[in-house]
């Protein structure tokens, strides 16, 4: 399955489509700290006492992808979130819209990233690189 990026339903207009994404192998986010856990109450191949490794409370997520792809009809304050292999939204970086008189700028808070237009009511495209956990 892949990532995908997906807006936030209502009026919002933005679509993502993804070029490709390439496994990063950077490990887990840095709030993620499952890892450190041990293995919970389970059996290890030589019994290590107090190392019990688990995973299973579901904060440890999968290394991150870097996903690369175009956005297009971008309205202010639109929002894309991560799904299918993508549980979160860690990074953005926009590229340049064609239309001169359009910019768009992003910013990433809690997984989800907003938008924001400048210069017109709606950017026509541009490219988009996320780094999505």
């Amino acid at each position: 399955m892949a990532v995908t990026l997906t807006n936030g339903g209502g009026s919002e207009t933005v679509t993502f489509t993804n070029a490709f994404e390439l496994q990063l192998w950077a490990g887990s986010p840095v709030d993620d700290t499952a890892w450190l856990d041990g293995n919970a109450g389970g059996s290890y191949p030589g019994s290590l006492t107090g190392f019990l490794a688990s995973n299973s409370d579901g904060n440890a997520v999968g290394g991150y992808k870097l996903v690369c792809g175009t956005l297009a009809t971008i309205t202010d304050a639109d929002t894309l979130s991560a799904g299918g292999d993508g549980s979160k939204i860690i990074a953005v970086i926009i590229g340049d819209t064609p239309d001169a008189a359009d910019a768009v700028t992003a910013s990433v808070s809690a997984g989800v990233v907003t938008f924001t237009v400048v210069g017109g009511p709606t950017a026509t495209s541009t490219t988009m690189w996320a780094i999505v956990a």
